[in-house]
C-alpha cells in the first residue's frame, strides 16, 4: 500500500520540467517565473541559473516548515525575495531546483526524496498554498 510520502514523490515527478522548457520560458516570458535555487549559499554563489534566487534555510527551520509549524514567508529574511514570492503567489510558475538530480530514467518509485530535502519541502509547501510549482530535471 503506497504511503503519503510515495504520493508526494509521484506528484514531484509529474511536475518536472526540462532545461529546454526553462530556456524557452526564460526567452519568451521570464517575468512569469520565480526560480528558486535550493542549494547551499556557497553553491549558489559559485554558479546558478540567471534570475534564480537562493532559498537556503537552517535545518531546524526546514523541519518546522515541513511540519507546518511555521509559514513559508517567516523563513525568508531577504525583503526583496519575500516581496517577489508574495507577489508571485498563485499567479506565477515557481521553478525549484537543487542537489537532487531527477532524470527521465529516474522517474520511478526508486527515486527518493526525504522530508528534509529543501527542494521537496519547498515544492510541497508552495503547492499546498495553491502555487504552480515545477521541479527542474537534471
Amino acid at each position: 500500500m503506497p504511503s503519503e510520502d510515495d504520493s508526494d514523490r509521484v506528484t514531484m515527478m509529474e511536475l518536472c520540467v526540462s532545461k529546454e522548457w526553462l530556456l524557452q520560458e526564460l526567452r519568451s516570458n521570464p517575468s512569469r517565473l520565480v526560480i528558486l535555487d535550493c542549494r547551499s549559499s556557497n553553491e549558489y554563489g559559485e554558479s546558478h541559473i540567471r534570475h534564480a534566487v537562493n532559498f537556503s534555510i537552517p535545518s531546524i527551520m526546514l523541519r518546522r516548515l515541513a511540519a507546518g509549524k511555521i509559514d513559508l514567508m517567516s523563513t525568508i529574511k531577504c525583503r526583496e525575495l519575500k516581496v517577489k514570492i508574495m507577489n508571485a503567489y498563485k499567479e506565477n510558475v515557481f521553478v525549484v531546483y537543487g542537489d537532487v538530480i531527477v532524470t527521465d530514467q529516474q522517474r520511478s518509485p526508486a527515486v527518493s526524496f526525504t522530508a528534509g530535502d529543501t527542494l521537496h519541502v519547498l515544492a510541497k509547501r508552495l503547492a499546498q498554498d495553491g502555487c504552480h510549482v515545477v521541479c527542474l530535471e537534471g
